[in-house]
């Protein structure tokens, strides 16, 4: 990630990269609404918080995360997942994605 690149760019960069671990296909950015997008921005900047926190800020991004997956599509959910390595790293992924993935199966 830079600075001057944005989560969306982010993400399509992942999608037409057929080397990228990502899941995110093409179809998969089109399946977002403008509230999933808004979402998306929110828990991007949740991610961005966790990356650079301590506890106190890790607990508040995981549950500001939580809460915000319940404004998204749940077909859309898949995002909170693909936008760890976003702020973090790829091999972030898996166990962050543990911490919030029971929120993400309601």
């Amino acid at each position: 990630m830079t600075d001057t690149q944005d989560w969306l760019e982010w993400c399509r960069g992942c999608a037409e990269d057929p080397t990228s671990p990502s899941d995110l296909t093409l179809n998969s950015l089109a399946m977002l609404t403008g509230q999933d997008k808004r979402a998306c921005a929110a828990i991007a900047a949740c991610w961005q918080l966790y990356a650079s926190s301590d506890e106190d800020g890790n607990s508040a991004a995981i549950g500001a995360i939580k809460l915000l997956m319940g404004g998204m599509q749940p077909k859309c959910r898949l995002f909170v997942r693909e936008l760890i390595p976003y702020a973090l790293g790829w091999s972030d992924r898996d166990r962050l994605w543990a911490k919030v993935q029971q929120a993400a199966a309601r």
